[in-house]
């Protein structure tokens, strides 16, 4: 008499959705990797403190995102992302506006590798400003 569970079909859903968490891991481990190449390897003036800071964000968001997939929250980029109510989203607005212009004033100061990682800031900064507009007007217009 065989007393074990029977078995269920294979679903390949499963599989790629294992390897799209632990993707995103590979990943940022590979940003890290290339920020601790850049940092000591850099010949021009600048590159070891944009690979440092590329490692340092990289491992930071690798060990967030590890974070709310233990706490058992949701584990989608949007909601790790973005805010989704005004309060939070002026607190955002005024983060990444200072960060935006601190790039700004990064990037007018330098030349070379700095002066990019300056102009990438201020860029992201500013596309996590209005995707987070986008979302939390978004939310409230579904609400209505």
């Amino acid at each position: 008499m065989d007393t074990s569970s029977p078995r269920q079909a294979w679903d390949p859903r499963e599989y790629w959705s294992w390897i799209a968490f632990w993707g995103q891991f590979v990943l940022l481990a590979l940003l890290a990797i290339i920020g601790a190449f850049v940092a000591g390897e850099g010949s021009e003036s600048g590159d070891e403190t944009a690979g440092l800071w590329l490692s340092l964000a990289a491992v930071a968001l690798a060990f967030l995102r590890l974070k709310q997939f233990f706490d058992a929250g949701r584990t989608d980029w949007p909601s790790f992302l973005f805010v989704e109510n005004i309060v939070n989203l002026i607190a955002v607005i005024v983060v990444f506006a200072i960060l935006g212009l601190a790039g700004l004033l990064v990037a007018a100061g330098s030349q070379g590798s700095l002066h990019n990682a300056g102009i990438a800031l201020f860029a992201a900064s500013g596309l996590a400003v209005f995707l987070s507009l986008k979302r939390v007007f978004d939310k409230l217009e579904g609400r209505h």
